[in-house]
């Protein structure tokens, strides 16, 4: 059976793998701890009787029969705690082999993917949807499935005892199954608004804290709290309201379905003075029917998290099942680090994006891509970097299609640097030692000294070994961006993209970024996403592009010559440039 067409728990209990054989270990115990929890009942069974036919009853016999419950009971709870140890070692053991196929997958999915899906859900993916998972791995299969077979066992002598007796020991268990069943119907209805309703709060708490800055700045404190304050009252109102219906199926089934006596004790007390029914027959189906309440009960309660658990194992699988980049390794190497787009497209959820490019980039040179703001000049680099597989035509460098080459050795070739820049909370010299891990101290601190870096490490309060911050927040905008030159001096990849890199920096950061760009780019095959024209002026070949369409390449006297397209977005630049805004004295008071 492939894997595809097995239900949810069929694929968790795949993940589970080499742990298998612990998982019916703990199947097993739980079961036999579960079969010992009859024996006080047997027990008990065996004294009435002696009671009630006049049999000899000794204080001998008592003391064994009492270390003979206290026994069962010690055996019982060391049974279900051994079968409890195994469960919880398969769970855990699983889990993290989950989240290392998760880790795994992550790294094979298109970059472009995983940034539309957003960090966010991949983290609730990753942390939250598989501890989710635990509770079937230890709780679910290993209790659930003895506290379903030991009624059945009990069923079982009953039925072969009198079969009476065993009909009327169900008598309980339609009542419990339809509550149940309505509770759990209400909640398919429901769950789908309830996750949204908790996505809507989850969105708006973050949006809420990560905004505050602006939200006191512009005083807009009152409306956002509302907001704030209207999504979480939305889902504690639709909460407590589902909680609220479901407490009464809950009352029922958890009064009802234990109480297996409920028909048992008045008929089968009709049939004892009927004279169809020995006295010994009817005590003994009483007590050994009142020991599988408390199984029942417990199985009944898995049953509400059936649907959550199948939702989150669905979410699971969406990225599990996710469509990867292809990527063949043939250990080919290139002749060189050109760079030749050959008619190449790509269409971004079905719509066209890239359309029929093609260019090449000579090595060692300098390649710019201009273009309006939706132009396509950032996919068109992304693609580069394997971001996304392309629709049609072929990226190579040096002859090497990149489809051909694993991930980790396209990126030993190509350094991304961009305005979004993200450092780990975890030592300076680390987040830049993230450039190449093999590096010495020393080849670090070079390059951060080459990316303008050295002096503002030195004055923050631990030097190399200060930490950056959550994100790197405890840095500004600039700082953080010349740790990530850094990184990629370090790195000394032969090809080089920026994209954008000083797009959203002041002047003076501005320069200091420019000085350390100069120093990453020496010798490299450089290509460069830029919306200030001034800067590019003098790269080897600048392409200009329009709508996903490469309408022009050519140097930047070429492209004012023969491009009004590019005249104008030259003169457009040459405005902002010039732009300022001139201010009057104030009049003296």
């Amino acid at each position: 059976m492939s894997k595809k067409s097995k239900n949810g728990f069929s694929k968790i209990l795949d993940y589970a793998g080499e742990y298998r054989g612990k998982h019916v270990k703990a199947i097993v115990l739980i079961f036999l701890s579960v079969l010992v929890e009859i024996a006080p009942y047997l027990l008990s069974y065996d004294i009435i009787v002696r009671l009630v036919e006049g049999g000899n009853i000794t204080v001998a016999y008592l003391i064994v029969i009492a270390v003979a419950i206290a026994f069962s009971i010690w055996l019982k709870t060391s049974l279900l705690a051994a079968g409890l140890d195994a469960s919880h070692e398969v769970a855990f053991d699983t889990l993290m082999g989950m989240r290392i196929k998760f880790a795994r997958k992550m790294s094979t999915l298109p970059l472009g993917k995983i940034q539309e899906k957003g960090s966010g859900s991949y983290k609730k993916n990753f942390v939250e949807d598989i501890d989710q998972l635990e509770s079937l791995l230890a709780h679910m299969i290993p209790e659930g499935i003895p506290y379903l077979l030991s009624p059945l066992v009990v069923f079982i002598v009953l039925f072969i005892l009198d079969w009476r007796m065993a009909l009327l020991s169900m008598g309980s268990i339609p009542f419990g199954v339809i509550a149940m069943g309505l509770m759990m119907a209400s909640g398919m209805k429901k769950m789908g608004d309830y996750y949204r309703s908790e996505e809507r709060m989850n969105k708006t708490i973050v949006e809420y804290i990560n905004g505050m800055e602006v939200i006191k700045i512009f005083n807009r404190v009152t409306s956002s709290f509302k907001k704030y304050k209207d999504s979480i009252e939305d889902y504690r109102d639709f909460t407590l309201a589902w909680y609220k219906e479901s407490w009464t199926y809950m009352a029922i089934y958890s009064a009802v379905l234990p109480c297996t006596i409920i028909l048992l004790l008045p008929v089968g007390l009709h049939f004892y003075l009927a004279g169809t029914l020995s006295l010994a027959t009817f005590l003994f189906s009483l007590l050994i029917a009142l020991s599988i309440g408390v199984p029942l009960v417990k199985l009944v309660e898995f049953f509400p998290n059936i649907p959550n658990l199948k939702f989150k194992i669905a979410e699971l699988e969406k990225t599990f099942e996710g469509e990867e980049l292809v990527a063949v390794e043939k250990n080919v190497e290139p002749k060189n680090f050109s760079i030749t787009y050959d008619d190449v497209s790509f269409a971004y959820d079905k719509v066209d994006v890239i359309k029929n490019v093609s260019f090449s980039v000579e090595e060692n040179s300098v390649t710019a891509i201009v273009g309006e703001s939706g132009s396509g000049k950032s996919t068109l680099a992304k693609l580069l970097v394997h971001f996304w597989d392309i629709d049609k035509g072929a990226i190579k460098i040096g002859g090497v299609e990149i489809r051909e080459m694993s991930f980790e050795r396209l990126m030993s070739y190509v350094s991304y640097v961009s305005q979004d820049t993200f450092l780990f909370d975890i030592p300076i010299i680390e987040n830049i030692r993230i450039g190449r891990p093999e590096a010495s101290d020393e080849e670090v601190i070079e390059a951060a000294k080459a990316a303008g870096c050295h002096e503002f490490i030195l004055n923050t309060s631990h030097g190399y070994q200060t930490r950056a911050g959550d994100s790197g927040n405890k840095l500004s905008g600039g700082e953080k961006q010349r740790l990530t030159i850094a990184r990629a001096i370090l790195k000394d990849a032969p090809i080089i993209i920026l994209d954008e890199a000083t797009s959203s920096t002041d002047p003076e950061n501005e320069d200091q970024i420019q000085a350390a760009l100069n120093s990453l780019i020496q010798g490299k095959t450089l290509i460069v996403i830029a919306h200030r024209l001034s800067t590019i002026v003098e790269a080897d070949k600048i392409l200009l592009m329009d709508a996903g369409i490469l309408l022009e390449q050519g140097t930047h006297e070429q492209l004012l010559a023969q491009s009004g397209k590019y005249e104008q977005l030259w003169n457009a630049h040459a405005e902002s440039i010039q732009w300022h805004i001139d201010v009057k004295e104030a009049p003296r008071v």
